[in-house]
């Protein structure tokens, strides 16, 4: 008996706890990409207030932009970098996210998007104080 592996339920509570510990992290990726694809479309949109939201929605999904200094400079190498960055940040929140979550008795996305919740309001706030402050020192505001 020793030798032989647990048989999992396909539907139960281990097969939930590995899919969260398993893909946490991606999800959260997925979850930024989403937000940076919606971003780059109304970015793409003409108009002032769609231009305004896109360039919120991408700051969202990519907070490691001012660290590059991507508000004053650009260039493709800068946001390359910011891209490879932020998808490592979210996937390191999300799979935080995801330990944390599956140290309940229970656990399944519910309770990953409990422990995920604080952890992206955290990072977006960050993000968005910075580009706040940033356009503060360059006179935008």
């Amino acid at each position: 008996m020793a030798g032989k592996s647990r048989r999992v339920v396909p539907d139960g509570i281990v097969a939930h706890r590995n899919a969260v510990r398993q893909r946490g992290g991606l999800i959260a990726v997925a979850l930024a990409l989403a937000v940076l694809v919606v971003g780059l479309v109304l970015l793409a949109l003409p108009g002032s207030l769609t231009g305004l939201l896109g360039f919120v929605f991408t700051f969202i999904a990519l907070p490691t932009m001012p660290l590059f200094g991507i508000p004053a400079s650009g260039g493709f190498t800068l946001y390359a970098l910011s891209f490879v960055s932020s998808m490592l940040l979210w996937w390191i929140i999300g799979h935080y996210a995801s330990l944390r979550a599956i140290r309940a008795v229970i656990a399944s996305w519910p309770e990953w998007r409990q422990e995920f919740r604080p952890l992206a309001i955290g990072l977006v706030l960050g993000s968005l104080i910075s580009l706040a402050l940033a356009a503060l020192v360059l006179g935008a505001l």
